[in-house]
């Protein structure tokens, strides 16, 4: 697994000796709060792959530079951890297009909820045909902010939004056990299953199952 540096541009990012991890969990730890996987581009371009490797102090063997060529030049693109900036505030995936406000932190989403909050990514639940189309369901800032990203999947592309959302509860050691017998358990009805040529005012006699009556009728049972 590789590791990124933790900066906030591009051009910080390249610079050698920076603090870097490999997991979100450990540049969370050192950043002091949410991260994300930032890929920007170096605003400089190099005629040559040499110029560029020379301009940064080598790049070959370092997983946080990708070269790409466009434009008759060589372009460099930078891979580093950057903090999250403020999310969404909302109930839902849905309504976090339109949130309530936005926070950085737990406290500051939970004053705006009024309940504990939980930094999760959801997937809207819509699938959209192009690309351009799932953008438009989405702030055009929360894409290169981290916040928001576009999935292709089977040729559908879907958006999977950043934001802060009230604590889900959480099942205690009983009722975990509970759950998991239940749904382990077959499937059983509170009463045996009437036959199937059964009439809907038709019941069994007390005494004897095999013996049907009438609720409606002569007051003869089946069979005389």
């Amino acid at each position: 697994m590789s590791a990124y540096p933790i900066a906030e541009t591009a051009e910080q990012a390249a610079l050698p000796a920076l603090p870097a991890a490999k997991t979100a969990h450990e540049a969370a730890e050192l950043a002091g709060g949410p991260v994300y996987l930032a890929v920007h581009e170096l605003p400089r371009a190099f005629a040559t792959i040499a110029e560029a490797d020379d301009a940064l102090g080598g790049i070959y063997g370092e997983p946080r530079f990708e070269l790409i060529s466009r434009d008759g030049a060589w372009r460099v693109m930078v891979r580093f951890w950057r903090k999250a900036p403020p999310a969404p505030v909302a109930r839902t995936a849905a309504a976090a297009r339109r949130p309530l406000g936005y926070a950085a932190t737990p406290e500051q989403a939970r004053s705006i909820l009024g309940a504990p909050a939980e930094r999760v990514s959801e997937t809207l639940w819509r699938p959209y045909a192009t690309r351009t189309r799932a953008l438009a369901q989405i702030a055009k800032a929360h894409l290169p902010d981290g916040l928001a990203q576009i999935v292709e999947r089977e040729g559908r592309f879907i958006v999977q939004l950043a934001f802060w959302r009230p604590l889900a509860p959480r099942l205690s050691p009983a009722e975990r056990a509970e759950l998991e017998q239940r749904v382990a358990a077959p499937m059983r009805v509170a009463a045996p299953q009437l036959p199937a040529d059964m009439g809907l005012f038709e019941h069994t006699a007390p005494e004897n199952p095999a013996i049907v009556i009438a609720e409606e009728g002569d007051g003869r049972t089946r069979g005389e």
